[in-house]
């Protein structure tokens, strides 16, 4: 009964910014979810920063956003994570838009693609994206190397759907899109950069994970066969096809999983060099592999 009053004074009263913020944390806190959130949300609500919020703090929240900022709690209360609430998410400092068809970007993903923004030689690259999702590595690449072709695949239509309203606000030309499983529709072609963010998530490590991705985000792009490790068996299995040979591949994977893709490239790709990369917290998280020359 009190949790239902609660959501019922919100939408009767008019509340100040730090008062819906107060209300807000202690009904997320009361159902055991994350009282930041809710900050976030209000933050993008009102196109205020954190001190922005703090110097408005005392100032009655305008009737529409208290709508919208309403509407996303009750969201936020059945686990839906705020990006899609919001319908977009940052990468790179750049905006792009996400639903429940593509996975929300992770800071890992960054990391690695600043590596292959570092390592992008001075002449025009063709780069593949094996998985874009809502095309955020494309998408990225093509804005900072707009002379290079980038082709993204995926294997959701709706997935590619979300990755084409990106590219069409980001006005990336040199961007093409094509539904595929990994290579089976590519036109044998070889590719300076081939990269992937392939699904690496085991089944059983399910039990782990949080509920608003468990709930919301596609299990078509988290879940990988064999322990996770279903893609990077495939596609080492058929990248000497599509990359050229000074070519390289840059691949994100599973925190554990450095050892078992270490035994798959031996297995499948004894003439390569692999080289592991740790992420910011320490943990192994993506590698670059070219053929050994």
């Amino acid at each position: 009964m009190t949790k239902l009053k609660s959501w019922s004074k919100f939408k009767v009263e008019k509340l100040s910014y730090s008062n819906a913020l107060k209300r807000a944390f202690s009904m997320l806190k009361s159902q055991n979810k994350f009282p930041e959130d809710a900050q976030y949300l209000m933050e993008e609500l009102s196109g205020f920063n954190y001190t922005q919020l703090q110097l408005h703090r005392n100032e009655e929240v305008p009737n529409d956003i208290m709508h919208k900022f309403r509407d996303g709690l009750m969201r936020l209360g059945m686990d839906e994570p705020v990006q899609y609430i919001l319908g977009y998410a940052y990468f790179m400092n750049r905006n792009f838009s996400v639903n429940e068809n593509v996975l929300i970007p992770r800071n890992d993903t960054e990391e690695m693609v600043q590596q292959i923004i570092d390592d992008h030689p001075k002449k025009n690259l063709s780069i593949c994206d094996i998985g874009t999702g809502s095309g955020i590595i494309a998408i990225t690449l093509g804005i900072e190397f707009p002379e290079d072709d980038i082709l993204a695949t995926d294997i959701s239509k709706e997935a590619l759907q979300v990755a084409q309203l990106n590219a069409d606000n980001y006005q990336t030309n040199n961007v093409f899109f094509k539904q595929s499983d990994l290579f089976k529709k590519i036109d044998p072609q070889k590719f300076d950069v081939v990269v992937s963010n392939p699904p690496y998530i085991a089944e059983d490590e399910k039990k782990d994970m949080d509920q608003s991705v468990i709930k919301f985000e596609p299990d078509l792009a988290l879940y990988g066969k064999d322990n996770g490790l279903e893609f990077y068996e495939n596609i080492t299995q058929q990248i000497d096809n599509y990359l050229s040979d000074d070519g390289i591949l840059y691949m994100e994977f599973g925190f554990r999983q450095k050892n078992a893709i270490k035994a798959i490239f031996r297995d499948n790709l004894p003439n390569y060099v692999v080289e592991f990369h740790k992420d910011i917290s320490g943990n192994y998280r993506y590698l670059k592999a070219k053929k050994e020359m």
